[in-house]
């Protein structure tokens, strides 16, 4: 710890004893979220809990609906520590679900609602589970995978019969008793949820999530944000992840405030949810704040209640401009990993920074030098990683040996979890958690992320933040939406940089002009040698870019029917990509 951080942990020392007393209570029975529910339930009956678009419901409402499904999933045989899978857009119908697998202690899977076939297929196989609950949303895709043997799955069909293999959901629902579920209450130790990591890479993977983290997200974040019973929360992010689920849900269940959604994000919608709901906070993205920018300024773009946002992703160059256009006085920018242990919560507003540990508690995260091109961390003389310093990036690591938050990896996967440890990494047994991103800490002990380390190639001898070249790109004249990437150019070291873009609605491609955009905007080895240009950027369920496709399927216009450009210098311009022009790049006879 530095001088400067003991005198910044000492300004928050009053924070540090709130939360100290947060955490107590929430380790006091009834803090789970299924016994949460039934608590507030007790206590605010009639007060609002959910609102979804249209929909509202109390807190007894979703108690009931929440034992309804907890009898329903009990006279399965479903029982502590068995796994059920939820298939199942943003809705009460959804929450409540994960309420009643959370009161009989059970494992809740939390699938993506976008995925189907053999995606679908895999994440079910991983999560273990042999009950599954399914909207009419998603009961198409769910009723196409074959080979359920075994499975009992509860759908909601919607416009279309259900498979004679499926159980009606609505019906088995509305037989169901609206009594408690006679079960002992689990402990904050035990596995509550299977969240997947968001699967830019390949199929997602079941990160474990245990009661604790839920119960102490929310007993720990009501603290900060100041959160009490008048307040509403609006999170129209997926709950499959983590961002709505425990910045949003758990905070605003623990609060006893309201908590709203949607079944889906739209920006045209928001401002008139907002206000709607009377919302007091947010939860974003950075994409969601880049979206709502991009719509046409109002005057009434102030008009509502919102005082706080919280997410993650926010970009630094549009943090200023977000936050002044909006009116939102407070943005808390947050890091976490779903399958680790690490959490960075920026608490002063600094802008660009996701935070700083939680006071005293330096000593259990720190950035690592590595080499970019292998992803190999650098071992110094001594054995031992190489911490980097102030304005230094490196991967950062989260220990997991000590300290409050423990690391429990994929489930049922132990080879995947054990990949993510470096060991002996600065003393001799010790064991570090690998985020897989880049960060670099500033002189303040303030840090900032920089990009995921898969996403950041060498070009030129240099490293290319993708992140960075993107947020350029997406700024350029004509372009709404952009990806970075770095792909294989025949004969070349690295990786030349490309780029996918959708252009903004009736715009036209103009090559001169975002070459001369990027060319003030980026350094010349990370200018993308190569643009794609897309109908749509494909994306995650939280709006992360999703460039494996891109990647492997290069820049061969032959092969590639979206329309394909090549930085021309000469020209000064971003020109069309011929077939003919492909093969001089790739036989060296064109350099680039």
């Amino acid at each position: 710890m530095t001088f400067r951080d003991l005198v910044q942990d000492l300004r928050e020392l009053p924070l540090i004893l709130g939360l100290a007393g947060a955490v107590r209570d929430a380790h006091r029975p009834g803090a789970t979220c299924g016994a949460l529910i039934r608590r507030q339930a007790e206590r605010l009956p009639d007060r609002p809990c959910l609102r979804f678009e249209t929909e509202e419901l109390t807190f007894r409402e979703l108690n009931r609906l929440v034992n309804r499904f907890a009898r329903l999933l009990s006279a399965s045989g479903v029982g502590r520590g068995d796994r059920v899978a939820i298939l199942m857009e943003n809705s009460p119908a959804m929450l409540a679900a994960e309420g009643a697998i959370g009161k009989l202690g059970a494992v809740g899977a939390l699938l993506n609602t976008h995925l189907s076939g053999e995606a679908l297929r895999h994440v079910l196989g991983a999560s273990g589970a042999r009950r599954v609950i399914v909207d009419a949303a998603c009961a198409a895709p769910m009723a196409a995978l074959r080979d359920l043997e075994g499975l009992t799955v509860w759908a909601d069909p919607g416009a279309v019969p259900l498979p004679p293999r499926f159980r009606s959901l609505p019906e088995e629902l509305a037989e169901a008793s609206e009594e408690e579920p006679d079960v002992a209450e689990p402990g904050l130790d035990d596995v509550f949820l299977y969240v997947y990591t968001s699967g830019t890479t390949g199929y997602p993977k079941p990160a474990v999530v245990r009661h604790s983290r839920f119960t102490l997200a929310g007993a720990t974040l009501q603290r900060i944000f100041d959160v009490d019973r008048d307040d509403c929360i609006y999170a129209p992010l997926p709950l499959y992840h983590g961002e709505s689920n425990f910045v949003g849900f758990a905070l605003a269940l623990r609060a006893g405030a309201c908590f709203a959604s949607r079944r889906r994000f739209r920006a045209s919608e928001f401002l008139a949810d907002v206000r709607r709901h009377r919302a007091t906070g947010f939860v974003y993205v950075g994409e969601l704040c880049r979206y709502l920018l991009r719509r046409p300024a109002t005057a009434g773009d102030r008009d509502h209640a919102l005082r706080w946002a919280a997410g993650a992703g926010l970009r630094p160059e549009i943090w200023r401009e977000f936050q002044d256009r909006f009116g939102v006085r407070r943005i808390y920018e947050m890091y976490g990993a779903t399958e680790g242990n690490v959490s960075l919560l920026n608490r002063t507003g600094r802008v660009g920074s996701v935070g700083r540990p939680f006071p005293f508690q330096h000593d259990h995260v720190k950035l690592a030098r590595l080499y970019l091109s292998t992803e190999e961390l650098i071992r110094g003389d001594d054995g031992f990683l190489v911490e980097c310093t102030a304005g230094e990036s490196g991967e950062l690591l989260g220990r997991t040996d000590r300290g409050r938050m423990r690391y429990d990896g994929y489930a049922g996967d132990p080879v995947a979890s054990e990949r993510k440890l470096v060991r002996s990494a600065f003393a001799p047994g010790d064991a570090w958690f690998r985020s897989g991103d880049l960060l670099r800490r500033d002189r303040d002990g303030y840090f900032h992320f920089v990009d995921r380390i898969g996403d950041t190639f060498r070009w030129r001898g240099e490293n290319v933040s993708a992140q960075e070249v993107a947020d350029v790109m997406q700024e350029a004249p004509g372009i709404g939406h952009a990806a970075a990437y770095g792909v294989r150019i025949a004969d070349a070291e690295g990786r030349g940089g490309m780029s996918a873009v959708a252009l903004c609605a009736a715009s036209t491609f103009d090559g001169g002009r975002v070459y001369e955009h990027v060319a003030r905007g980026l350094p010349s080895y990370a200018q993308p040698l190569f643009l794609r240009i897309v109908d749509a950027v494909e994306t995650t369920g939280t709006l992360k870019p999703r460039t494996v496709r891109y990647r492997a399927e290069g820049f061969d216009p032959r092969s590639i029917t979206d329309a394909l450009y090549v930085r021309d210098d000469g020209a000064r311009a971003y020109v069309p990509l011929t077939a003919e022009a492909y093969d001089a790049i790739q036989s060296g006879r064109r350099r680039l």
